[in-house]
């Protein structure tokens, strides 16, 4: 279930309503047979009827072999490390290949770690202390060469699909790679808030919030509800940002825009993977680490 605007006929519209969604619709005289009944049209909430629209799709984690990048640098051993570039585990079976999305710092002590998502470094392999590589081991199966550090931490649930890993020999910078901002702030996504994001596969896209939700999120892990909001392409933009997030591109930061169209200094979330559908499910939240503060720092 989640807020968002009314889609008709494959269009969004100004209408803001309640959003069901199904893994599959089915024609209303089919549903008796299914076991189930009709999604009813409005929602007394409060007293007031609010509308409703039900939305067909599923998500799930892609552990697939990625496409090749456009950029080489992208997926190449870089230090000091950036945001936006490869990264993944070191020691999985079927490598696949993510984002680093940010360098954040530990609330405590100030330790500096690579932020990326928790199907990227830990993933149903993956434990906590094993070694993490940057570029991933599906762009260059050098490991020890390219051994960034460890999973220091990681949660897939409500508050996200997120890990960490430790920077151990490397120096890092924190510009997002391309975009030339680092992430000051968390912010707090609404409908049709426009948004830009750099990462491994598809580089530079531009998107635009669709809905604020929780999906049920499905996998090697079973079933986990995770808070989220959902980006569209934003259709001002070239028809070539269609594709605004393909695999690989997890972990990717989305950062606010501003109103000269630049990135800002505000991220709205990080990439994950959405299953028959070209939107891009986003986390809200990482618990434990936050970037790092500007006085000078303002929302976009």
């Amino acid at each position: 279930m989640g807020i968002g605007r009314k889609v008709t006929a494959g269009q969004r519209g100004q209408q803001v309503v309640l959003q069901f969604t199904v893994a599959g619709k089915a024609e209303p005289e089919a549903l008796e047979a299914l076991g189930t009944t009709p999604i009813p049209e409005t929602v007394t909430v409060d007293g007031v009827e609010v509308p409703t629209d039900v939305i067909e799709r599923s998500y799930e984690p892609h552990f697939r072999t990625v496409a090749e990048v456009e950029s080489p640098a992208r997926k190449t051993r870089l230090d000091p490390i950036e945001p936006g570039v490869s990264v993944g585990l070191a020691g999985s079976v079927r490598p696949s290949a993510g984002t680093i999305g940010a360098i954040v710092f530990d609330k405590a002590d100030g330790t500096p770690y690579a932020l990326s998502n928790w199907h990227v470094l830990n993933g149903p392999e993956g434990a906590l202390d094993d070694e993490i590589a940057q570029p991933s081991p599906h762009d260059d199966n050098r490991v020890r060469r390219n051994r960034l550090g460890v999973l220091k931490r990681s949660h897939l649930g409500v508050a996200g699909d997120c890990a960490i890993s430790t920077i151990e020999d490397r120096g890092f910078v924190q510009e997002i790679f391309e975009l030339g901002v680092a992430p000051r702030e968390l912010g707090e996504p609404d409908l049709d808030d426009k948004v830009v994001k750099s990462g491994r596969t598809t580089g530079v896209t531009h998107g635009i919030v669709r809905r604020i939700a929780k999906i049920d999120y499905r996998g090697h892990v079973g079933v986990k509800t995770i808070g989220c909001f959902e980006i569209g392409p934003d259709t001002a933009t070239p028809a070539a940002d269609a594709e605004i997030s393909k695999p690989g591109d997890s972990g990717a930061l989305w950062m606010f825009k501003q109103a000269n169209g630049r990135p800002g200094a505000v991220m709205a979330g990080a990439c994950t993977s959405a299953a028959r559908t070209r939107t891009t499910p986003t986390n809200t939240h990482w618990p434990a680490c936050r970037p790092r503060c500007s006085k000078n720092s303002r929302s976009a």
